[in-house]
């Protein structure tokens, strides 16, 4: 009996790791809009911080929207010239910052 329940774990991690590298494999399709959105909300000080984490963590199909997304994540970091910190609200982005995301967005056209 454990022999068959260590093989029936031992089939689920197996089929687990599977699935999240095939999940996790290539970079995702972005349109221009979804990244101007996501750049629109740090310069209305309103940042859709599940749809950043989301742009943070995958690479985009579009190389020119790939080097807007390294940019900006770039531009965001702790400690950055283009982010002020806000208290309880965590950080946004200063003017210099802002102009930087409206440049940024206008590339993506």
């Amino acid at each position: 009996m454990s022999i068959i329940f260590l093989a029936g774990i031992g089939v689920l991690v197996v089929v687990c790791v599977y699935g999240f590298n095939k999940w996790n494999n290539g970079p995702v399709d972005w349109e221009p809009e979804e990244v101007m959105e996501l750049l629109d909300s740090w310069i209305n000080d309103d940042v859709d911080y599940k749809g950043w984490d989301y742009f943070e963590a995958c690479e985009i199909a579009d190389p020119r929207l790939e080097a807007i997304r390294l940019r900006a994540i770039e531009a965001t970091w702790l400690n950055s010239p283009y982010v002020q910190l806000c208290g309880e609200r965590g950080e946004s982005l200063n003017e210099q910052g802002k102009e930087l995301f409206k440049e940024l967005k206008a590339q993506c056209m």
